[in-house]
């Protein structure tokens, strides 16, 4: 009986420990942005980590992003994560690591600027000369080499793939995003974000906040496929949080939107179509023609939670 008793003790350690061993793993990855420096790498292809890291929060940033902060403190920006590395010949790369509360908001934080070939890195990315961006859970990361950058191309992409596992699992896009069609949609030319200040510096709409735009409004602007004619159509989708401030912004737009505002924002369609369902409000800019942007207006899912 002891012999046997001995073998059950076995057999539930070593089902036991590899569970518990799994769950503080998972309990680490992610976490505090504080406790990012231990588990990140050092030195990374020929780069070594040069200076103390940084820790900025929403009023701190302005001393590390001048003039740019106001694009990501428009999501829930909590603190950003910064290292520096460099190289024999003095070449810097920058680590950014953003922490925004959540999947959503690292998703707008991505897709509000992206604009180059994917990475294969994170669950989204981009790479361009000396700039690789991605998204993971609730984090978002920019890697940045100053100087050289077919040098620092292999360390930019050896950092991002090392950073990747330390930020935790994988997180939900916008539930939002799930309302656009699936026709003619320009999937990795979407963007979800909630300011004005993006929806502009993304599609230039009108230089006042005609559609009333705030942090509790969550928009989503996607391209579409228009045809023959050579610039992509847009839909905009923006939920607000309620009926009544949904209708304010539908009487907004449509008495303060002039075409040739938009047009002077280098706005190639000028013409815009709206369409409002309690509190959501959508409207299709650069259409090719009337009976397009109606098809696409009525193709617009009812958005989920």
């Amino acid at each position: 009986m002891d012999v046997l008793r001995e073998k059950a003790l076995a057999m539930t350690k070593s089902t036991f420990l590899p569970i518990v061993a799994a769950l503080v793993l998972a309990a680490l990855a992610g976490g505090n942005v504080k406790d990012l420096g231990p588990r990140l790498p050092a030195e990374i292809a020929g780069w070594k980590a040069a200076g103390a890291d940084h820790i900025y929060d929403r009023k701190t940033i302005f001393d590390y992003l001048d003039g740019g902060a106001e694009v990501y403190l428009a999501f829930d920006l909590r603190e950003v994560f910064v290292r520096k590395f460099k190289s024999a010949a003095g070449t810097e790369i920058a680590l950014d690591i953003y922490d925004c509360g959540s999947p959503a908001e690292a998703f707008g934080a991505f897709t509000c600027d992206r604009q180059d070939p994917g990475a294969g890195i994170g669950q989204e990315s981009e790479y361009g000369p000396g700039l690789l961006r991605f998204w993971q859970g609730r984090f978002f990361v920019s890697i940045t080499a100053a100087g050289d950058e077919e040098k620092a191309e292999v360390a930019l992409r050896a950092l991002g793939k090392d950073v990747v596992p330390v930020l935790g699992p994988a997180g939900e896009p916008p539930a939002l995003v799930r309302a656009l069609p699936d026709a003619g949609l320009k999937k990795d030319r979407t963007c979800f974000f909630h300011s004005v200040i993006n929806l502009n510096n993304r599609f230039f709409v009108a230089a006042d906040n005609i559609l009333n735009l705030e942090a509790l409004t969550d928009c989503v602007l996607a391209e579409y496929d228009a045809g023959g004619q050579a610039d992509p159509a847009r839909l905009l989708l923006v939920v607000y949080p309620d009926e009544g401030r949904a209708q304010a912004a539908e009487l907004s737009f449509a008495k303060g939107y002039r075409p040739a505002d938009a047009a002077a924002g280098a706005n190639s369609g000028a013409r815009a179509f709206a369409r409002r369902r309690s509190n959501l409000l959508s409207i299709v800019f650069a259409a090719p023609s009337k009976a397009f942007a109606k098809r696409l207006l009525a193709a617009v899912k009812q958005p989920q939670p």
